[in-house]
């Protein structure tokens, strides 16, 4: 049945005003996007911060580079104590987010340092010593979901990879929660293994051939590749004992269950193991000789009477247990609390804990918490530094919520670094398995050189992971068919402003001796005792980016004779005779002075 003119006109109307409405919500949300908030965080910068954490800026907002072909987080300090400049943080950005999840290293102020793009997906980047001397140590490899398959890497202070560490055994392959160097210049590292289990026990009619994630651990010989020590988690728990629940695992092999989830290892001055497991809510001691367990703290266990009224015991869902002094039986663990759809505390926080193994007691000394007071569903770290002047502080990564903080032993919060929005906690758009901060780190990159880029009038230099550049020496010369006209002369110095400086190359920068304008230019790296570390790449300045300019203002000015024209036509209502009878009286304009 035909519509009517009425039935036209009420849809043409409700279209328009549909189309009219999502253009006013356009134009609203770019205004305030590009012209409200900057002008309101110009006059109240304290505004930033918040507006940031809205998302205002995106769930993940980052930092791009002139001279470095990779972004960073641009991150925002929530709080902030000077004592926290010192150091350098290493995180690993996972999730949908990030444009790639390589190793990063961050300045105290979350400004970038290195990061690389040259492996798959990482996790626990940190300082590591081994027989003297400092290295960078990460896994790399296949995240699937809550687990990995892959290697740890052990890089130099020149970024050179100098260790490649494997799991032992036919079909092992070593997974992303751990990998601990040992005082015995051995490593501890995890390994997620499917394997058939009886798992009648369960109920839910799982029988005696059903399949499990086995959780175990290795002790490794980094120099010969050598097992020195293995233990499986299936020889000595149930998987009936779990606290994770998970209707469809165990039945298949392709869904398997997941019962124990070991996290985190460590080996004490006895020869003993401190594990933690995530899926029994458990730290315990295992023999290093038998690899029976000698205690359990958490979970089931009650060998422990808890003096702290149940504070010292109740953590869940834990990550990341150390000893922080074995004589005094005093470890530290990162309490989640929190395992979607599991949620057994209001938020995630650091624990200190004293266990007294001869007593049988136990007791909170300290927790720690964020300002926000975040839940972590999955990851985070606990670690204590050592700042100098006989100071510690205790440095906390939030895991699958993207911060970090630093506080005092006693639990003040000094700072806190958000590296995405805190909107996007929940939804875990970026995240990183552990934060690491360390004093140690001073390196120089052998593969590479600085970069340097010459765009728009200014020279950008920048050399990833160099730490000991103090400032930039931009220097020219004349060099016509590929030789060089004298010797490359100093025109400018800049200390080092965060991982990119800029330096302006003014447009017509010619030799003392009047022979001629510069026509090439490099930066120096110098150290604050001024020695040159390296060169950059010789630069030039790019004709395309002024044609570029040429080309952006006439495509400005046809836009503007354009809207012009659209204007006139709206205001005249002109048809298409009238145009192209001026077109063709072009010569004689005085017919149309009225346009102009």
């Amino acid at each position: 049945m035909p519509l009517v003119a009425m039935d036209r006109r009420r849809i043409f109307r409700y279209t328009l005003s549909a189309v009219l409405s999502l253009a006013a919500l356009v134009v609203i949300a770019v205004t305030t996007q590009f012209l409200l908030i900057p002008v309101m965080i110009y006059f109240w910068p304290q505004l930033e911060t918040t507006f940031y954490d809205l998302g205002f800026f995106g769930a993940y907002p980052t930092r791009d580079y002139v001279s470095f072909n990779l972004s960073s987080p641009r991150s925002t300090l929530i709080r902030w104590d000077d004592s926290c400049d010192r150091g350098n943080v290493f995180i690993d950005p996972g999730g949908p987010s990030p444009d790639h999840r390589g190793p990063m290293i961050l300045d105290g102020r979350g400004n970038l340092v290195w990061t690389s793009d040259q492996y798959e997906t990482t996790t626990n980047s940190k300082l590591q010593r081994y027989r003297g001397s400092d290295y960078l140590t990460f896994w790399s490899g296949h995240k699937a979901k809550t687990m990995g398959t892959g290697s740890y890497y052990m890089l130099d202070h020149t970024y050179s990879v100098v260790h490649k560490v494997d799991a032992i055994g036919a079909g092992l392959r070593a997974d992303l929660h751990e990998f601990k160097i040992t005082s015995d210049d051995t490593a501890l590292l995890t390994v997620y293994n499917k394997t058939q289990a009886d798992l009648t026990k369960m109920g839910w009619f799982r029988g005696e051939h059903g399949w499990i994630i086995d959780s175990i651990f290795q002790e490794v010989d980094i120099a010969d590749g050598r097992l020195l020590f293995e233990w499986k988690a299936s020889d000595h728990f149930s998987a009936a004992d779990t606290y994770m629940t998970n209707p469809f695992g165990g039945y298949s092999s392709g869904i398997p269950f997941d019962f124990f989830h070991i996290n985190s290892i460590e080996k004490d001055i006895s020869g003993n193991y401190l594990i933690s497991s995530r899926h029994f809510h458990s730290v315990m001691g295992i023999n290093g000789v038998t690899g029976e367990v000698m205690w359990q703290l958490g979970g089931h266990a009650e060998e422990f009477t808890d003096i702290s009224n149940g504070r010292a015991s109740d953590f869940s869902w834990q990550h990341d247990a150390r000893w922080l002094d074995e004589e005094e039986g005093i470890l530290t663990l990162f309490d989640n609390g929190v395992a979607w759809p599991h949620v057994d505390a209001p938020y995630s926080q650091g624990k200190v804990i004293r266990v007294d193994l001869e007593n049988h007691t136990a007791e909170l000394l300290h927790s720690y918490t964020s300002l926000e007071h975040v839940r972590s569903s999955s990851q985070g770290s606990v670690q204590f530094i050592d700042i100098g002047d006989a100071e510690e502080h205790v440095f906390i990564g939030w895991g699958s919520s993207a911060a970090y903080t630093e506080h005092t032993t006693d639990g003040e919060l000094l700072c806190e670094t958000h590296f995405a929005a805190l909107a996007s906690f929940w939804w875990e758009r970026v995240k990183s398995y552990r934060a690491f901060k360390s004093l140690n780190w001073h390196a120089t990159p052998k593969a590479w050189d600085p970069s340097a880029v010459i765009e728009g009038g200014a020279l950008f230099v920048s050399w990833n992971g160099a730490t000991e550049v103090a400032s930039w020496e931009l220097q020219g010369a004349v060099i016509r068919d590929g030789e060089e006209q004298g010797e490359w002369k100093e025109l400018d110095t800049l200390e080092r402003d965060g991982f990119e400086t800029s330096i302006t190359v003014p447009p017509r920068l010619t030799k003392p001796e009047g022979e001629g304008p510069y026509t090439h230019f490099r930066v120096a790296a110098l150290d604050a005792e001024r020695n040159v570390l390296r060169y950059s790449n010789i630069t030039t300045r790019s004709s395309g980016s002024a044609s570029g300019y040429v080309l952006t203002s006439l495509l400005a000015v046809f836009s503007i004779v354009a809207m012009l024209g659209y204007w006139q036509y709206r205001r005249k209502g002109w048809k298409a005779a009238d145009w192209r009878q001026y077109a063709q009286s072009a010569v004689d304009r005085t017919k149309y002075q009225k346009l102009w």
